[in-house]
Formats: structure tokens, sequence, C-alpha cells
């Protein structure tokens, strides 16, 4: 199986600024602090991924999250040696800042094979995926202010999107989204001359429409440190979120309980075209400031 990252809707996360967005007590993170969360985890394998992740669907984690899957990394080879797909297994979950571990595991039974998913939203067909130079679809959404947003917007700046939802709370994965989007708002502005600065936005989408409304974005944008004359948020309806994670190829998977899905940032230029793009959590600010140089036509140091 090839490497994917997956992301899961979950109740909460261990922050040391902690914004309430509802009623019911769910909880988004801000900023993780350095102090350690140990969690007793249960749940069943379902997939072995080549980095050496393990994809399981886990049980309830009192106090963290609510039961769903998602892919946990093993604190070394050792900690999952013996672990194999389906099997029902117990282990420790260690929740450090940036970071979380898997370890000590016990095998503690087997499980049958899931069944096939209830629904999917799968972008990652190569049909109507978008590659480097096509334009982007038309699409209309709100900002976290309620303002409505729509492509034709963009036009005329330089665009660095990607696609997240608040209720993530795995450190590794939308979390680390937004914290490498809180480095590019300095970043931007030290690495680019003030009028080519002065074009670029960033934007972040919701996977999460039905939760993630505009107030619930502007609450977690100012959690984040986002500046909005840079920074902006949009959700928008259900349909219009589906046709933009189609056409950006971001698989995602909601199965009434959890939400699973691969991440997507791309830079769209003052034409309306994909100017870069890239896959997982691996871009680093560095080359997303060295993306926007080139297509500013900005040159030297």
């Amino acid at each position: 199986m090839s490497t994917r990252f997956l992301f899961f809707l979950f109740a909460g996360l261990p922050v040391c600024a902690w914004a309430l967005l509802s009623g019911s007590g769910t909880l988004f993170a801000a900023r993780e602090k350095e102090r350690e969360r140990v969690f007793d985890v249960t749940g069943i394998v379902r997939a072995r991924l080549d980095d050496g992740q393990l994809v399981i669907a886990h049980d309830e984690i009192p106090g963290y999250m609510g039961a769903m899957t998602m892919a946990f990394t093993p604190a070394g080879p050792e900690e999952a040696a013996g672990v194999a797909v389906n099997d029902r297994v117990r282990f420790r979950l260690r929740v450090n800042g940036g970071r979380s571990r898997a370890e000590a595991f016990v095998v503690t039974g087997r499980a049958a094979a899931p069944g096939k998913p209830a629904t999917s939203s799968q972008g990652g067909a190569r049909r109507g995926r978008l590659r480097e130079g096509d334009a982007v679809p038309a699409f209309s959404l709100f900002d976290e202010r309620g303002q409505p947003l729509t492509a034709e917007a963009l036009r005329g700046r330089l665009t660095i999107v990607t696609f997240i939802f608040t209720r993530c709370p795995v450190p590794e994965y939308c979390p680390a989204i937004s914290r490498k989007f809180d480095q590019l708002q300095p970043a931007v502005r030290k690495g680019l001359p003030a009028e080519s600065a002065a074009k670029v936005r960033l934007l972040s989408i919701t996977l999460d429409p039905e939760f993630d409304r505009p107030d619930i974005l502007k609450a977690y944008g100012e959690a984040m440190g986002a500046d909005p004359a840079i920074w902006n948020f949009a959700t928008g309806e259900k349909a219009e979120i589906d046709a933009l994670v189609k056409a950006f190829a971001v698989y995602r998977e909601n199965n009434g309980v959890t939400l699973d899905h691969t991440l997507a940032t791309a830079l769209i230029g003052p034409d309306g075209r994909v100017a870069d793009i890239w896959r997982g959590n691996g871009w680093t600010v560095d080359e997303v400031i060295a993306s926007l140089r080139k297509a500013a036509n900005v040159t030297g140091r």
C-alpha cells in the first residue's frame, strides 16, 4: 500500500490554548505546547503503510478523541513488529507538542476484514484532477467573515490554498499544515518584495463545511494567529466543497463517524491557474516561498 496521509474527525486536542466551539463541548487545537499526554488505546489494525505507520480503527479515547480510523506512527520499528492487519490491539499513545507516537503494542485478538465504506468522495481519481497549468474551476464559498468568496476573487493574486478542518487534532496532520501557514505569513513579507507580497493570499478551505461555519473558522483563525490581511478561511455548501475536493484530488471519506482525507496544497497564479501543487505535509516554507518568487517573476536574493 502506498503511503497516504490520513486525517480524521475528532472531538478534541491537547493544547495550551483551547477554544470552545459548540455547546456540546467540542474543542479545536490552537497551538500545541510541550506538555505530554499519554492515552491507552484499543482498536483494530486495518493497514500497514510503507512508511511504517499503522492505520487503526480505534475505540473512543476519553479526553482526546472519539472512535474513528487513523494512521498512528510507532515510536520505533520494534514497537509493532508482530502486529498484522486485522489484529485487535492495545497500545499507548504519547502526544507531545507537534508530535505523536504509539508504543507498547499488545495483540489481543483477531477481527474480520472491514466492509465497504458507506460513502466516499474520491478526488484521487485521475479524471478531472487539476495539474500544473490547469485553470481552477469556478466556485462559490464564504470566508470567515461570511463574505462571498469566488474563484474570480483570486485573479491577479498569488494564492496558496490548502484543505483542513478545525476538529482535526493529530499534530502531524491538519495542525501541522496550519502551523506552516502561520510560518508563511512572516516568510512572505520577508521573502518577497513588498509589491509582490501584497498580492499573496493564504486560503484554508474546510473539508467539514457542516461544522466549520464562518464563525467557527474565524475563531480558529484567531487562535492560530492568522492575519486576515493575508490568511483567510473558507467554507460553503457541501456540493461546492465536494467539487473542489475532487478538482484538487483530495481523498475524503465519511462513514458517519470519521472524516478521512489526504492533503493537497497548491499555488494558484494571478491567471487563475495552478502554478504548483504539493501532496501530503512534507512541503517546506522555503519551497513555497521559492515557488511564489518564481510565479511573481522575482529574481535575485
